[in-house]
């Protein structure tokens, strides 16, 4: 896959996130994908509230983690469907999933092509270890109950 990766010019252009940030856990910070990290400032300085990165560039044997095009986080105060809403509002995160059952709920954020972006498989919600679903009324009505637990 081709993308720019961050270098330590275009971390000193990032406003809220740093590459020797102990509490931002992005594997390696100079494999991160340029409009990822751009684009996580920005949803930062759009919600107001820290954005906590859980991982970012870790060698798997698939997804977009391995390629530094992706994070999980949880976006600080904010319910994970307001999360959720407010990562949609921007155009470069190509692939978000919910996950709810998170210790710290949250989202994974990728920029996977753009011509994957409209594929139901690049939203998506975890109920639970390997069970992903649809965004969709049953998985807000689940999420609904399952918080109210």
């Amino acid at each position: 896959m081709n993308y720019a990766s961050m270098t330590p010019a275009l971390w000193k252009r990032i406003d809220y996130f740093s590459p020797d940030d102990q509490i931002d856990n992005f594997g390696d910070p100079y494999r991160m994908d340029v409009n990822l990290i751009f684009g996580l400032d920005a949803l930062r300085k759009y919600t107001g509230r820290a954005i906590v990165i859980h991982c970012g560039y870790e060698k798997r044997p698939t997804g977009f983690h391995p390629h530094g095009m992706a994070v999980d986080c949880h976006i600080v105060g904010l319910h994970p469907f307001d999360q959720f809403i407010a990562a949609s509002r921007f155009e470069v995160f190509n692939g978000i999933g919910i996950y709810p059952k998170w210790h710290s709920p949250g989202l994974h954020l990728d920029t996977r092509p753009y011509e994957g972006r409209y594929e139901p498989e690049a939203r998506w919600g975890c109920k639970g270890s390997g069970i992903y679903v649809p965004i969709d009324w049953n998985f807000v009505n689940w999420m609904k109950a399952a918080f109210l637990d």
